[in-house]
């Protein structure tokens, strides 16, 4: 099976409001950031979830209204996500110590 690509699918602005994301966190959060080795894999999924979980509520019916979320705090929730998920990442391959 032969697998073709078209190139990125991320375009370099979402890429950039992941990174800053994932930046402004680990500023925000130092040593209990998703960097830091005294966090156990366990944490970050905790972090990860509570994330997951923001997105949820956005689109819950008590959040905005009746199943209307604003675009913006979607975006914004999703990219916080995407920034947690990435950091564990990156802290698993070693990188950003």
């Amino acid at each position: 099976m032969t697998y073709q690509t078209a190139g990125l699918v991320l375009s370099e602005l979402t890429l950039a409001a992941i990174q800053a994301e994932a930046t402004r966190a680990h500023l925000k959060h130092g040593e209990h950031s998703m960097l830091s080795p005294k966090r156990g894999d366990g944490d970050r999924l905790a972090i990860l979830v509570e994330e997951v979980g923001e997105v949820a509520h956005e689109l819950t019916y008590d959040a905005s209204g009746p199943l209307v979320c604003p675009r913006d705090e979607l975006v914004r929730e999703l990219i916080q996500v995407a920034a947690m998920a990435a950091t564990w990442v990156e802290y698993l391959e070693g990188g950003a110590r």
